[in-house]
């Protein structure tokens, strides 16, 4: 009845873009990718190429209509001037992300010690051409800030709701979440969990900024730990 009650009051007729947007943007990776998972493409210098060629233009698309529809109020979606303060508290929520996962592999070790189903195995990602590591770097920020621009900066802005920040924060982690589940459920909760924390993040400071830089140096560290495996 209470998620009801909050449904109902958002208007959404009104929220055609950013449904739309999702469905352009994400919906067709979130379908298929329990099909597509290839835990070496990022080894592949015309994949990071095109990937970059096809993000860049997503990013440029949130930020125009942000700016088209807001002018005045852009600082609101946290888009603002990078500070160099900004690149230390990015190194912080870089290491709250950390702490997240560690939590939550303990947590899927205990739970499996015990003798119960934590999901299907996760995959690996696969990275050894170190020769791409500049690109792979410039790869993962771009990923960084279009999904925190979207998931965060965007969504959190245009479905706000005075006093109900916890029900939209948790919506939007949601659905952040569920483009992990092909890395079984503890991906899905531990992805989750970032989300809560970047969002909150997010809804406090309105920079994308820091949680854009935090979540790249997230996926970075993760291809560079596959990388030292090798």
């Amino acid at each position: 009845m209470f998620f009801y009650k909050i449904l109902k009051k958002i208007d959404f007729e009104d929220k055609k873009e950013p449904i739309i947007l999702f469905m352009v943007f994400f919906l067709p990776g979130f379908l298929s990718q329990s099909r597509v998972f290839d835990g070496t493409v990022f080894n592949s210098a015309w994949f990071n190429i095109i990937y970059l060629i096809t993000v860049i233009p997503q990013i440029l698309l949130v930020l125009y209509l942000i700016e088209k529809k807001s002018p005045e109020k852009i600082d609101l979606y946290g888009i603002v001037k990078i500070k160099y303060k900004d690149l230390m508290y990015s190194l912080l929520y870089f290491a709250g992300i950390m702490i997240i996962i560690l939590g939550t592999g303990i947590l899927t070790f205990l739970i499996s010690s015990l003798g119960y189903e934590t999901g299907q195995e996760i995959p690996l990602w696969e990275f050894n051409n170190k020769k791409l590591i500049p690109l792979i770097f410039l790869t993962c920020m771009a990923t960084g800030y279009s999904e925190e621009l979207f998931f965060r900066s965007y969504l959190l802005s245009e479905f706000h709701l005075p006093g109900k920040e916890k029900f939209i924060i948790a919506g939007t982690s949601f659905i952040f979440a569920m483009g992990h589940l092909y890395q079984g459920l503890p991906a899905f909760i531990g992805t989750f969990s970032i989300g809560i924390f970047l969002a909150s993040i997010f809804i406090k400071k309105r920079n994308i900024h820091t949680i854009a830089i935090a979540h790249g140096l997230y996926n970075f560290t993760v291809l560079m730990i596959s990388a030292s495996l090798v």
